[in-house]
């Protein structure tokens, strides 16, 4: 057989072969946001990550564990609060619960994430709060807190205005 029918063939298949369908690639995984980035990077991936957080684009997360009831917080209150605050590797800085003490504090003199979250609580609410630097101390040190730090708060709002306790 002549060598000329053969080698058409064969090209005439691997050029077909070329042109067949290829199969779908998987999806590229989708890239993350700066703000999920910047989020990882202050608080973690796991919390950065938690689909229950509510993230505002300040970066400001609020978790809402039990909502509480009666009216929101507002600037001009003073609120009662248990809360631990921690670092994103666990640290705890402080701790009103440590202390076996609530606190109390007038919200508009609070660290600019932690006014903002408590304008979104009721009495009796648990939250977790997670307060980006730029809403915290920035890049100044506090106490235990270095510079530049993303802050995790556990609090429980027990009372807006409380009664003074003698």
């Amino acid at each position: 057989m002549n060598p000329g029918p053969r080698m058409m063939l064969l090209a005439a298949v691997l050029v077909l072969a070329g042109c067949a369908p290829k199969p779908p690639s998987a999806p590229a995984a989708p890239a993350k946001t700066e703000a999920e980035v910047r989020r990882e990077q202050y608080f973690g991936p796991e919390i950065a990550a938690d689909k229950a957080i509510t993230w505002r684009t300040s970066n400001l997360g609020i978790k809402l564990l039990a909502p509480g009831e009666g009216p929101l917080v507002q600037l001009q209150d003073r609120v009662r609060v248990h809360y631990t605050g921690r670092l994103k590797d666990g640290t705890v800085f402080d701790s009103s619960v440590a202390r076996g003490q609530p606190a109390d504090f007038a919200v508009d003199r609070l660290i600019s994430g932690w006014s903002a979250a408590m304008l979104t609580l009721k009495p009796g609410a648990k939250a977790v709060i997670c307060v980006p630097p730029h809403l915290g101390y920035g890049g100044l040190r506090s106490g235990k807190i270095p510079p530049f730090s993303g802050l995790i708060f556990e609090v429980e709002l027990i009372a807006v205005n409380p009664v003074a306790e003698k």
